[in-house]
């Protein structure tokens, strides 16, 4: 979808209850002897009834909803994931033990209360299926309720909405909704499609054919033969003397307005047309989604999407598109440049009806908003990848020609300073610690599938696309961006063993901070070692999941010059939750100098995680010699509010940092603590000494009402802070907030500037003299520490050595 998605149209309606977050559980069971349903119920404790399942390549998949007291539970789901033998690998739910002494509503009720309130509020409503006793969610207290499904078209927009209303038993107070589950039934029967003509289309775009930059879209645009593919084949139905654009995979309708009669020809010539014809848009686009629908085919899911889908090329007026998932129709805007001449489009939208298809649940709750744009993107530039000019030209634009009218920037696949938050939810189309959230999951797909192409070939196009299309079987709503990176590395280890796939994944994954350490690994606070003296370092792990974790190996690859003493690991169990910490003796010597920074890879193998979980590295940082900081800090401020939408609210406070030689360096560090119960209505920027104006944040969404961390580490700027490397850091620095409406009142409770600027290498740590390695762990319940030397002494520490 484009900027103003179906998400953000559904988004005004769902005014449910949020759901409880889902857990994900990879599981090693043997095959099972009972069915799906009895084995999840036993495993969660709870009480279940099928809802929908699905066949992938890898298996099958069991959708449930929770039951109490034999009434479904509303936003409830669990899922299993079983494979060709019969044996359960994953478990995503978000079920929990819920009980109710309440009896539930009597079904025989009915909402027409409730109805005939939203009629008076202006809604056209249609009901869709009879009446349901269910529960309704309000935290962990359930609500007697009714529940029906409802088509409603409230005044002003411009689609209907398909929701499940849930009502109070006597039908007069709505309790809450949640979005209806998408259609993925054909409702007719598709046409044949047997009649085989040649046709001109755009494939890849006419910009990106051409491999011209200048080139954009206006009114009087003329473009050479060269911009088209001519003679490619295309499957119609000869119906009543005329060739229409209807097959098995796809059919051109009018849906909605304008009122424009799909194009049909009495001749098999009239289908060679160019963008000026009339006709084209519909060619083009009935084009690509029958391809699309056949490459779906071709990678082995057959059935996913029975039936036709419909697409109407001239959907609106306005700029943008969406697939419908409760009509099934792809639905392309005509403002600006025809959404149905960029081929991106097309399959970027075939993209959601993808997703719909395999998860009809998924809604827009956590990460769903952005994974299903990143993906579809992914699917788009994947298929542009497949000609030589899409390799060449602009390969990581999406909508290359479409969003190059006026001045909008299209979005991009090559944004590697994205970064999750894990704070944060990541809806569609938002600007997320700043990045845009769609590019943060998009990125890392496409990036791992160049490399795969890279590594494997041209065969690898299409095990890409498939493992990533078999990712999302077996899920539910709110997923979250690691669950789904973990799942993908996970499905590419299962469905293509002898591949780097997986490989490939994780790394891509990694570098936008979407993989996880199932056990964080860290150094204590303040951890440095001195020039030739042999001192102790900590280390604390920590068990960050919600399953207990069996670490069975730790090792560290040194660097040149530094050296550890032998020490033995015996394997230990961490609690959900827990730490533990052991010390390490090392001797840093030449040629490392006072200053430097050691980077200290340290491997954990473990179990009780994911398959692909298991080996894991993490690089740590230990200083040589105590850094040296320069850092001034700010006073706290209330910010001044907007005065109208016209005379904006302007707020400034800066802070001095002295006596410093230093320039700026890639160490740079703003600390920022600010509250605003808006911070959508913020503009933050960071004014140098030297004057360069850096933008912090502008109007960025925040499911938080504060704005709290360390730019750049822990959250990025808008801008980087490599524009003002080489300056100098004493001087002035300035905070500018700039709030851009009225009504809402913010404050700075502090922030700094602070940079590392040196080292001080004189007095050495004394380390301990006793020749033990002493581990504590930390079960986190507030006691004390139990000594674990009884571990000791087992399995020899490897040292690897590393140059550097």
């Amino acid at each position: 979808m484009k900027p103003s998605s179906l998400a953000l149209w559904l988004a005004a309606t769902l005014l449910s209850q949020p759901m409880l977050a889902a857990e994900l559980q990879f599981v090693d069971e043997q095959p099972l002897t009972t069915t799906p349903k009895l084995w999840l119920e036993q495993r969660l404790g709870v009480s279940l009834a099928p809802d929908y399942e699905r066949a992938s390549l890898l298996g099958h998949h069991y959708s449930f909803r929770q039951l109490v007291n034999g009434l479904p539970v509303a936003t409830i789901q669990a899922a299993v994931s079983v494979d060709q033998t019969g044996k359960p690998w994953r478990i995503y739910h978000n079920s929990r033990p819920l009980q109710s002494s309440e009896p539930g509503c009597d079904a025989a009720g009915t909402l027409d209360p409730l109805l005939e309130q939203l009629r008076d509020g202006g809604s056209d409503i249609d009901t869709l299926g009879p009446v349901e006793a269910w529960y309704w969610r309000d935290g962990d207290t359930l609500v007697p309720a009714l529940r029906q499904r409802v088509r409603e078209h409230q005044a002003g927009n411009a689609k209907a909405s398909y929701v499940q209303l849930f009502a109070s038993c006597d039908g007069s107070r709505e309790l809450g909704r949640w979005m209806d589950a998408a259609t993925t039934q054909a409702s007719r029967v598709a046409d044949a499609g047997d009649t085989q003509l040649e046709a001109r289309v755009f494939d890849p775009d006419p910009r990106t054919q051409l491999r011209d930059a200048s080139l954009v879209w206006h009114e009087a645009l003329q473009l050479a033969d060269a911009a088209y593919q001519d003679k490619v084949p295309l499957p119609v139905t000869l119906a009543g003397g005329r060739y229409l654009l209807s097959g098995p995979h796809a059919r051109v309708v009018d849906a909605m307005e304008p009122d424009t009669a799909p194009f049909s020809a009495d001749n098999p010539q009239a289908f060679r047309l160019t963008r000026d014809d009339r006709g084209f848009a519909d060619i083009n686009a009935y084009y690509h989604l029958d391809l699309a629908q056949r490459h779906l085919k071709r990678l082995g899911f057959v059935d996913l999407i029975p039936g036709a889908l419909d697409i109407d090329t001239e959907a609106g007026y306005q700029d943008n598109s969406l697939y419908d998932p409760f009509e099934r129709r792809l639905e392309l805007g005509r403002s600006g440049v025809p959404d149905a001449e960029d081929p991106m489009v097309i399959w970027h939208e075939f993209g959601h009806a993808v997703q719909h298809h395999i998860v009809p649940d998924l809604g827009d709750e956590a990460d769903w908003g952005a994974i299903g744009e990143g993906f579809s993107d992914y699917l788009a530039a994947s298929h542009r990848q497949r000609s030589e000019a899409g390799r060449q030209f602009e390969p990581a634009m999406v909508f290359n020609w479409d969003a190059r009218f006026t001045d909008r920037t299209p979005r991009q696949l090559d944004d590697l300073r994205a970064r999750y938050h894990p704070d944060y939810n990541y809806p569609a189309h938002r600007t997320i610690n700043g990045s845009n959230g769609d590019q943060l999951w998009g990125t890392p797909l496409f990036q791992a599938l160049l490399a795969a192409v890279a590594e494997q070939g041209e065969g690898a196009r299409d095990e890409f696309d498939r493992l990533i299309i078999e990712s999302h079987f077996g899920l539910g709503p709110a997923i979250r961006m690691p669950q789904l990176a973990r799942i993908t590395v996970d499905t590419a280890a299962r469905l293509y063993p002898a591949r780097p796939y997986a490989r490939l994944l994780e790394q891509a994954f990694r570098q936008h901070g979407l993989l996880q350490a199932p056990v964080n690994v860290g150094l204590s606070d303040g951890s440095v070692i001195e020039l030739g003296q042999r001192q102790s370092v900590q280390l604390t792990l920590t068990n960050q999941g919600k399953a207990p974790v069996t670490l069975n190996e730790l090792a560290l690859t040194l660097p040149t010059g530094l050296q550890a003493d032998p020490y033995s690991w015996q394997p230990a169990t961490l609690a959900a939750g827990a730490s533990m910490t052991t010390t390490l003796r090392l001797l840093a010597q030449s040629p490392l100098a006072c200053g430097d920074e050691v980077v200290l890879p340290v491997s954990l193998s473990m179990s009780g995680t994911s398959p692909t979980e298991r080996q894991w590295q993490q690089s740590l940082t230990l200083p040589i010699g105590a850094p040296i900081v320069s850092r001034a800090s700010g006073q706290p401020l209330t910010l001044s509010d907007a005065v109208s939408d016209e005379v904006r609210g302007l707020s400034e406070t800066s802070l001095l940092i002295e006596n410093s030689e230093a320039r700026v360096s890639d160490r740079l560090q703003l600390n920022l603590d600010l509250q605003h119960p808006a911070l959508d209505e913020l503009e933050i920027w960071l004014n140098s000494p030297s004057g360069t104006r850096i933008q912090i944040w502008n109007k960025g969404y925040s499911p938080l009402p504060r704005l709290k961390g360390v730019f750049p580490t822990e959250l990025l700027p808008l801008q980087p802070f490599s524009a003002l490397e080489g300056e100098t850091l004493a001087g002035r620095w300035t905070l500018e907030i700039v709030d851009s409406k009225p009504g809402n009142r913010g404050r700075i409770n502090g922030w700094s500037i602070s940079q590392r600027t040196g080292a001080q290498c004189s007095k050495p740590v004394t380390p301990p003299d006793d020749g033990i390695i002493h581990f504590q762990v930390d079960d986190g319940s507030g006691g004390g520490s139990a000594n674990l030397l009884w571990l000791l002494p087992l399995t020899l520490w490897r040292r690897l050595r590393q140059r550097t």
